[in-house]
């Protein structure tokens, strides 16, 4: 019986993703993935499929991977896929190696990944199983018991699960017929690790009592899924501040429960992993107990969550490279480059631009916003422009001959400029953000 014919299931699925640009298969080598390629394979022989490649992420922890990377390249070639391979840093942020490992290949994969990309994974039915009981025994609630997707978001495509039906035996027949040389990953079955504890110890002892074990975990994650589709969704509008970061702005009527839920769903839709229960919790009575003065932050190895003007801010938990804020004059504009973005002055004339400077914000700074109104400080301005502090040290100040004119990509007053000169009516401030609006949020902990 051909793979199709056994498996119509997996081809039904799969149909639907045939209008993606590529399809990306995660393979380590071991006999899951192997299978997965030979599935896909028999897939693209009966349908105009994407173009496929093969992707293989080397996470430098076994001194085999190297050589793991060659056999799937070889076993890509077989199979007339195209072939890149990744080296990822591997750094440990005090949820175990395995979840960094995981983190580094996912990061690795969202770099990949182009606009409606479709990445495939191997997971199977026993995976479904040993991902219900480890969130579990975390103490997940209804939306971590779903344990593994089908399908989601993953930075600008989908991460699709094909295989999560079938069990690993199954697949372990294919591979054998398709590349018997398959990895055998020892990690796997190391119980030092979550999951090779699950494997080597517990499961077996759960299935020795009910052998049907993972059939039965896998419906009721679907069950699940259903419920959560229809019922447990909370709707999240996807809001950007200024800065550029994805924000959260809570209603003054939720209670905590409701504010914590509120956040996980927010979470869920940026593809970040989920704070532990105890640790929100705590940021959830800071954020309702805060002065206005008062800034909570709930730190993950991730991401930093920061509370700022009635919302909370999304923030990229990585040092800033050091940009050097200073103007770049040119004979068509002057401009400015900081962990903002770039700041570009359009609309002076030639022989204007040598008395406008950008330079950063000086501590104190005041200006002018009207000519029969007191000056103001800058930091009172920022405020009212909903700029957290935290970027403050970032912000493109504009001055003509020493006197402030604009900030970030506003103009001070108009009317000043044009009693300095009418010819700078039409002055403006182009600023090109870092972050941007349109494309998906993420998170990467990029390799060297």
């Amino acid at each position: 019986m051909g793979l199709l014919a056994k498996y119509p299931q997996i081809e039904q699925f799969l149909l639907q993703y045939m209008d993606a640009p590529r399809w990306l298969l995660g393979v380590s080598g071991g006999a899951d993935s192997i299978a997965l390629m030979a599935i896909v394979r028999a897939i693209c022989d009966r349908h105009d499929a994407p173009p496929v490649t093969v992707v293989y992420i080397n996470h430098g922890l076994h001194p085999d991977a190297e050589q793991w990377g060659h056999l799937v390249q070889g076993v890509s070639q077989r199979l007339l896929f195209g072939f890149d391979s990744k080296l990822v840093s591997v750094i440990e942020s005090g949820r175990g190696l395995e979840d960094a490992a995981r983190a580094a290949r996912y990061s690795a994969f969202e770099t990949l990944m182009c606009e409606q990309d479709v990445l495939m994974t191997a997971h199977h039915l026993d995976d479904q199983l040993e991902t219900f009981l480890m969130r579990a025994f975390r103490g997940a609630g209804p939306e971590g018991l779903r344990a593994m997707l089908p399908e989601r978001r993953l930075g600008r495509g989908r991460l699709v699960r094909p295989c999560l039906g079938i069990p690993k035996t199954e697949l372990l027949s294919i591979a054998e017929q398709v590349a018997p040389e398959f990895v055998r990953d020892p990690t796997n079955h190391d119980s030092r690790y979550d999951r090779g504890f699950l494997r080597q110890e517990l499961i077996p002892l759960i299935q020795s009592r009910w052998p049907q074990a993972a059939l039965a975990v896998g419906r009721s994650t679907e069950l699940m899924q259903a419920f959560w589709q229809r019922y447990g969704q909370t709707q999240i509008p996807h809001v950007w501040a200024t800065t550029g970061e994805p924000i959260l702005s809570i209603p003054s009527e939720l209670e905590g429960d409701a504010v914590a839920a509120m956040i996980r769903a927010w979470l869920a839709e940026l593809n970040l992993l989920r704070p532990p229960k105890a640790q929100l919790d705590e940021f959830v009575r800071q954020l309702r107990a805060a002065r206005e003065d008062q800034a909570p932050v709930l730190q993950t190895a991730q991401y930093q969550l920061k509370w700022y003007a009635g919302a909370i801010h999304c923030c990229a938990d990585q040092e800033r490279r050091v940009v050097e804020m200073c103007s770049n004059r040119t004979a068509t504009g002057v401009r400015l480059d900081s962990e903002l973005g770039c700041f570009r002055l359009m609309g002076v004339p030639a022989e204007l631009l040598a008395g406008f400077e950008f330079r950063p914000l000086l501590a104190g700074e005041s200006c002018r916003t009207h000519a029969k109104r007191p000056r103001r400080k800058l930091t009172k301005l920022l405020h009212e422009w909903r700029i957290p502090p935290w970027w403050r040290g970032e912000v493109a100040v504009l001055c003509y001959q020493a006197e402030v004119v604009g900030v970030l990509n506003r103009i001070i007053d108009r009317d000043l400029l044009v009693q300095i000169d009418p010819r700078l009516a039409d002055m403006k401030i182009d600023w090109q953000h870092q972050l941007i609006e349109k494309s998906p949020f993420v998170y990467r902990q990029l390799s060297q």
